[in-house]
């Protein structure tokens, strides 16, 4: 069905789309081996940039008056009977059973889509219909999360009375010995990522999902691997970006089946490592192309600070890391460059954004040099294609950065589509490109859907609370930047420094940040810290608080909005100062004083047992209000 109604205004329907390539329950297809995609990868790219330039050449000018926003938080499904703690592969019977959508029956909360994920234990819900852009439409969030929570929860009970739903960035013992319920071994042999640490059928079984994940290795030319540092590992031990790039390769060429081929860090050889890892994610429907282009810019510079605030992933193989975020195993076990690529190609398909897109930049050319001050390798074809055709050169390189990488999801039915009418060959390789920010033009040249921004970064929450904060917090940035016309914008070597930074040990209220003097854009880029840059004079927070206070005065929102994210905000501030940890802080100082823990820096059962356990209980309704993790309660506080 169409997206718009006659009036020409989007239905209130999801514009959050998944980041993966989408995959529908039903849809059984399974895209070509390598062996045989490979021979259409060129025609493939080619493809997918005509199919952009038809997007762009119909919708260059579309205005549209309705904005809306939605999010996506993903869930794991986990075992908890006996005293055991593991993922519950049954995410494709839960999905089942929930269908494409649902929502309360007496219309207390927004209803939510479910969506596939990668890992069989997780399940993908996302706004249906998505929010309108009043600032009150924020109250809506936390029930419209908490319904949708306790709507997996009762479904994950029938399938299996001892299955809990939890919010963990990363279950920690994925990758030990009978981490699955049913159990399954790992296949080193085998034909889709030949791990030795983690089983293939923690990947879901939909064909589509196994066909990518040998593609991906079948291109590398051997399988991935990830080496996140252990905790208590001394600086000049830990391996550095290019170290960790050539690994992989010396490992295969050794023909190594090790658990821990390197001292001191932990070995990730799967996929699954870092897709079957849970994030949050907001989307947000942009009046046009350039207010698309600018939002963009401006996440770019926040990603990596709500990183550092939202870190939640202290735990990985059940080992304690000396990271706090999901992000290193991610990017690194989504490394599908080959060994030739690695000076070429500087990063991962999952790395943070290369380029800075916005109009103003792509008006001034010393501005632009000075913020997209790296190199960046582009799909040549595609930029004599776009600029030929009147897209601008910043654009157009974007579009052929992305072009770069080679699609890994080619259906053969598809290869021969109309340019002009189909974008699937753009979507599939957009939609392999995992950035912590990205620019999403819409589907397709016949589209109801506009120019969208997805941001990426955060790590999931444990509780309903955070994970609202996150996206209020975004949702009104959006806001406030678009009309006081902030400017953030950085070099992206700076903001490079940045997303690594993000990924250490207490970096909310730690770390130092490059960040502009000024949000609007004047004085010096300093490296400042996150209660400087969210607190101090002239920072995010003071300014939000008083464009709320300007918004309240004129009636154009409630007391209890502004009320709302305050609490929310003041989370946020709390974490940069250190007055409240962040959830890697809480989930570490909760194993030292566990009993089973012995300090050696092995997660024990018994601890993931019962954290587990509490992440289920303490967004039930009726539990106390976890004052360690949240501060005081907002009622209590207000």
């Amino acid at each position: 069905s169409s997206h718009f109604g006659s009036s020409g205004h989007p239905r209130r329907r999801s514009v959050a789309r998944r980041a993966m390539p989408e995959t529908k329950i039903t849809d059984v297809r399974v895209p070509l081996p390598w062996e045989q995609a490979v021979a259409h990868r060129d025609a493939a790219k080619n493809k997918a940039a005509r199919q952009f330039l038809a997007i762009w050449q119909e919708h260059k000018g579309r205005q549209d008056s309705e904005l809306l926003w939605g999010e996506e938080v993903e869930y794991f499904l986990v075992d908890v009977g006996g005293e055991s703690a593991r993922v519950a592969l049954c995410a494709d019977e839960v999905l089942r059973r929930l269908g494409t959508a649902s929502a309360p029956a007496d219309g207390s909360a927004v209803g939510s889509g479910w969506r596939t994920e990668y890992g069989n234990m997780m399940v993908e819900g996302v706004t249906e219909p998505p929010f309108a852009w009043a600032i009150d439409e924020i109250l809506r969030l936390e029930p419209a999360l908490a319904w949708r929570r306790r709507e997996v929860e009762r479904v994950a009970r029938e399938v299996g009375e001892s299955v809990r739903v939890v919010t963990l960035a990363a279950f920690p013992l994925l990758g030990v010995p009978g981490c699955t319920a049913p159990p399954a071994e790992p296949a080193p042999t085998g034909e889709v990522s030949q791990s030795v640490l983690c089983p293939d059928e923690a990947t879901s079984p939909h064909p589509r999902y196994q066909t990518f994940t040998a593609n991906y290795r079948k291109r590398k030319s051997c399988k991935v691997g990830a080496f996140i540092p252990r905790d208590g590992i001394a600086e000049g031990q830990r391996l550095g970006p290019d170290e960790v790039a050539k690994l992989p390769f010396d490992l295969a060429r050794r023909g190594s089946q090790e658990r821990d081929p390197v001292p001191g860090h932990i070995y990730l050889d799967s996929q699954a490592f870092g897709a079957c890892q849970c994030c949050m994610q907001a989307t947000f429907l942009a009046r046009n192309i350039e207010e698309a282009r600018y939002l963009t810019d401006q996440f770019l510079v926040l990603a990596p600070l709500f990183l550092a605030l939202t870190a939640a992933t202290p735990f990985l193989r059940g080992l304690v890391a000396e990271t706090d975020t999901r992000w290193p195993a991610f990017q690194q076990s989504w490394d599908d460059r080959c060994e030739e690529e690695l000076g070429r190609v500087r990063n991962s398909r999952t790395s943070p954004c290369d380029l800075f897109i916005g109009e103003g930049l792509a008006k001034d050319a010393a501005a632009e040099g000075a913020a997209n001050d790296v190199e960046v390798p582009v799909h040549a074809p595609a930029v004599g294609l776009l600029t030929e055709a009147g897209v601008d050169p910043l654009l157009s390189r974007h579009v052929a950065h992305t072009l770069v990488r080679d699609p890994l999801v080619i259906f053969e039915d598809r290869l021969d589509i109309d340019d002009a009418k189909d974008a699937d060959h753009w979507d599939q390789l957009l939609g392999t490109n995992w950035g912590n920010v990205r620019f999403k033009p819409p589907p397709r040249a016949d589209s109801g859907i506009g120019w969208r921004v997805e941001f990426r970064s955060p790590d999931v929450q444990l509780t309903d609370f955070e994970n609202a904060a996150v996206v209020a917090v975004v949702r009104l940035l959006a806001e406030v930047m678009v009309e006081e016309r902030w400017d953030l914008v950085i070099p992206v070597s700076l903001s490079d420094q940045n997303d690594a930074a993000s990924a250490e040990r207490c970096a909310a209220s730690r770390g130092r940040f490059w960040f502009r003097e000024s949000v609007l854009g004047s004085g010096t880029v300093q490296q400042r810290s996150l209660q400087d840059i969210f607190s101090g004079e002239g920072g995010i927070f003071p300014r939000c608080r008083a464009w709320l206070a300007r918004r309240r005065e004129a009636a154009a929102c409630s007391a209890e909005a502004v009320e709302r994210l305050g609490s929310y905000m003041r989370l946020f501030e709390r974490r940069a100062e250190g007055s409240l940890p962040t959830p890697a802080s809480f989930l570490r100082e909760r194993l030292r004083r566990h009993p089973a823990y012995r300090g050696d820096g092995e997660v024990p059962i018994a601890f993931v047992h019962d954290l587990c356990k509490f992440a289920s209980a303490v967004n039930a309704p009726g539990h106390p209000w976890p004052e360690e993790l949240l501060g005081p309660s907002p009622e209590a506080s207000g």
